[in-house]
């Protein structure tokens, strides 16, 4: 069947975007300086188009200062601002899912 030019391309190698109910709960970010326990909560605040993360020791504001929530992004997992921005952006890759912070390299896993 021959495309017209008002119907999009789709590409067999489009990426998936995971749902958040697969990535809701308990996760580690490990640095340098020690691991930060947060929850990936399914509560959803609309304001930051994001679903909140739950910081119990605060160690993320002093990983990643501003951070509310968290979303699934095509390239991986977003902490995301009050404003809507991401702030990091934890990209999978072979290695599990990586980012570079303030501080330097990080790393995502469930915990």
């Amino acid at each position: 069947m021959a495309q017209t030019q008002d119907e999009p391309t789709q590409s067999s190698g489009s990426v998936r975007i995971e749902e958040p109910e697969t990535l809701a709960g308990r996760w580690v970010i490990a640095t340098a300086q020690g691991d930060c326990a947060v929850v990936f909560t399914s509560r959803r605040i609309d304001s930051a188009n994001a679903w909140a993360v739950e910081d119990a020791s605060g160690c993320l504001a002093g990983l990643v200062p501003g951070v509310v929530g968290w979303r699934p992004v095509p390239d991986g997992i977003a902490l995301a601002s009050a404003d809507r921005r991401t702030a990091v952006l934890f990209a999978r890759g072979a290695a599990g899912w990586t980012a570079t912070l303030p501080g330097g390299a990080a790393t995502l896993r469930r915990g």
